[in-house]
């Protein structure tokens, strides 16, 4: 057995390797996204060889993520499989083992990865779940508000849309928790297109004769009488009239029954287009389980010290002197360390035994991810807890809970 990057030669087995495992007869689709992602190196297939045979497979696909406000470098883990005939014999684990090393040793900060199967497999080898949920809002009468004057819809046009889309989409986001940054190569990506990351609609100001300004998008996809919403997408300054215009798009233009918001995580009920949704089409709101989302921190140090930046921001921008003080964080993959609060206002994220901490921190994994996320808050942690007053305020201040949203087309 022989466990390393792809080679040219072999990248036409993976191919096969792929369509036969899950069942698909598009091989152009997997050749693409090798051949149509400028982001792909050989080395990101990873491979097992046995007698000069792919058995089992995966790729890393290279992207930032936001966690918090601060991006870090993301390797996601997609078409993980092995031949039927090799399954059962570790193949797949040693894959996976094998591929955490090559994370580490090329620089990546943390992996992510979606499961179709139950995600003990991973979590046997440190890899934490978040559930991600959708909300599903049944309407139960056509919507009665009209749209607000001034607007004008029309569909998504690549040769003179996508540059202020991509705009656009980094404004909206770019201190959205959870989203991927999309370079505006990203957004030509064979890989981008075949996940439907392009938009659906466009709204822009009926008087607006700039065709690179656009109010708002909305990417969604039809079904019988059920829209789902895959992204939006809308400029901070025009937000309310905005999601009210895409809104009256989706019922009056389709007369959807039912509109499945998948684009969003814990928090999906939430963003803002929900609850309009709900409004407008009087409608009612379900949250159902989706396919897990999870995470592993490749080196727990250099990722954290990714987020001390943002830190610091919040630090300088609150209200309150904080003293010197030390916390210990809680342990992902084994990893310790401790966050340090310097008498200047620096941050520093130092061994675990570098210095006597003043607090420890008591989460489990899953819990500390979503405190970095944002999808719970220190308040939400602190609640039980007896915490020091200075410390649980400037934890506070570093942990606030927000809005998280892992886009529906981003998976890699």
């Amino acid at each position: 057995m022989e466990i390393r990057g792809v080679r040219e030669s072999e990248l036409e087995q993976v191919v096969e390797l792929c369509c036969l495992a899950f069942d698909s007869d598009d091989h152009e689709r997997y050749r693409q996204y090798v051949r149509g992602d400028s982001s792909y190196r050989p080395s990101q297939t990873r491979v097992v060889v046995v007698n000069d045979k792919v058995v089992s497979t995966l790729r890393v696909w290279e992207r930032r993520i936001r966690v918090g406000a601060s991006l870090v470098r993301m390797g996601g883990i997609g078409g993980v499989c092995t031949h039927p005939r090799y399954r059962g014999v570790g193949y797949a684990s040693a894959l996976m083992r094998d591929t955490i090393a090559y994370l580490r040793t090329t620089g990546y900060d943390i992996g992510a990865l979606f499961t179709i199967i139950p995600d003990e497999f991973y979590s046997r080898l440190g890899w934490v779940s978040l559930p991600l949920r959708s909300s599903i809002v049944t309407c139960r009468a056509s919507m009665e508000a009209e749209p607000p004057p001034g607007w004008q819809i029309t569909d998504f046009n690549p040769e003179t849309d996508l540059d202020a889309v991509a705009r656009l989409y980094n404004i909206a986001n770019e201190q959205q928790s959870g989203a991927i940054a999309r370079t505006r190569a990203y957004w030509d990506m064979a890989p981008s297109r075949l996940r439907s990351i392009l938009p659906t609609v466009v709204a822009r100001r009926v008087e607006e004769t700039d065709a690179s300004k656009l109010g708002g998008y909305l990417n969604y996809q039809l079904g019988r009488k059920v829209a789902e919403v895959l992204e939006v997408g809308y400029m901070p300054d025009n937000s309310e009239e905005t999601l009210d215009v895409l809104v009256s798009h989706l019922f009056q233009t389709h007369s959807v029954e039912k509109v499945v918001c998948t684009f969003s995580s814990m928090l999906s009920s939430q963003h803002a287009f929900v609850p309009r949704v709900v409004e407008k089409g009087h409608g009612t709101l379900t949250l159902v389980d989706g396919t897990p989302m999870m995470f592993y921190a490749v080196n727990l140090p250099v990722f954290l010290r990714r987020l001390v930046v943002g830190w610091e921001s919040r630090i300088a921008d609150a209200e309150a002197a904080f003293p010197p003080l030390a916390v210990k964080l809680p342990a992902l993959n084994n990893q310790h360390t401790v966050l340090r609060h310097n008498r200047d206002g620096t941050l520093q994220i130092v061994p675990e035994d570098a210095d006597a901490a003043d607090f420890s921190i008591d989460l489990s994994e899953a819990d500390f991810w979503k405190l970095l996320f944002g999808e719970i808050g220190w308040e939400q942690v602190s609640a039980d807890a007896t915490v020091p007053a200075e410390i649980s305020a400037f934890l506070a201040v570093l942990f606030p809970k927000r809005d998280v949203i892992y886009w529906r087309p981003d998976r890699y």
